[in-house]
């Protein structure tokens, strides 16, 4: 009995401020968003970094054939540029941008079902 007497009092002088309802669910949300944040962030950096090396890597490969193989028994062909080519190259180029744009599409809405789904399994 004087334990409880002593813990009721100890309780009693505490004057802490309390916590309120639902600050850990509040806090945790916020740490899961946080978290999502910065892998997307990390994603979209190792897309540019992969685009950017391979971007190097073909153009460092066509000097390569240009300059240093052009001594050998191989010799890159001279490319000579139409308006017809042209049309065609934008063209190809103008398919691959919307292409690039509904895969972006497709990663912000399946990102946000994915959300959408765990925030209905979390309540």
């Amino acid at each position: 009995m004087k334990q409880d007497k002593a813990i009721a009092k100890a309780l009693k002088r505490q004057t802490g401020p309390l916590l309120p309802d639902g600050f850990n669910s509040r806090m945790m949300e916020k740490i899961f968003l946080a978290e999502a944040k910065k892998k997307r962030q990390a994603f979209i950096f190792n897309i540019c970094l992969i685009s950017f090396v391979s971007l190097g890597l073909i153009v460092m490969a066509g000097y390569l054939m240009r300059d240093y193989l052009s001594g050998m028994t191989f010799r890159m062909p001279t490319m000579h540029v139409t308006s017809e080519a042209l049309s065609q190259y934008g063209f190809c180029f103008y398919i691959a941008f919307l292409v690039m744009v509904l895969f972006g599409f497709d990663h912000f809405f399946r990102s946000r079902w994915q959300k959408k789904q765990l925030k209905e399994a979390g309540h």
